[in-house]
């Protein structure tokens, strides 16, 4: 008669199992993280665009033209945000954006139509432009602009 052994632990190649599921769950999760996070923080842009462009068309209501500096409107942006900076520089032509220099794309707003300043292959609308993938990320469909070959429609 043989005496009954107890196991006392994990064999290797039980280990190794777990090891590889969890490496292989960690190269799922990880991109996808980092998607969630550069999509939050480009909300923060959106929103931003958004602000300026409903304050813009405020000011165009009250003053006939729009306005040439952010003090001018009424609302609060911060020209630097986590990953984006502001560029304001056509602000006046209905032309404004937050730039991502570190993944390559902006997030701008367009369709100041009243002056007929906006271009008219980007109508009234928030979108993204420059890198593909990251847009693609925020962005709810692509479309067609002829400064930018992956523009994607956020509003």
């Amino acid at each position: 008669i043989y005496p009954v052994q107890k196991s006392l632990g994990f064999t290797l190649i039980e280990l190794l199992v777990v090891v590889l599921i969890i490496g292989i769950l960690a190269a799922i999760a990880v991109p996808q993280y980092e998607k969630a996070v550069q999509k939050a923080r480009a909300m923060e842009a959106v929103a931003a665009v958004k602000a300026i462009k409903d304050a813009q068309e405020v000011f165009y209501m009250a003053n006939g033209s729009y306005a040439s500096s952010l003090e001018d409107l009424d609302v609060k942006v911060d020209a630097v945000l986590r990953d984006f900076a502001l560029d304001g520089g056509s602000l006046a032509s209905g032309r404004y954006a937050y730039y991502n220099n570190q993944k390559g794309y902006y997030v701008a707003g367009s369709g100041v139509h009243r002056a007929g300043l906006a271009s008219t292959d980007t109508p009234d609308m928030i979108y993204c432009c420059g890198d593909a993938k990251w847009c693609a990320v925020i962005g709810r469909e692509k479309v067609s602009a002829s400064h930018c070959s992956n523009a994607y429609r956020i509003f």
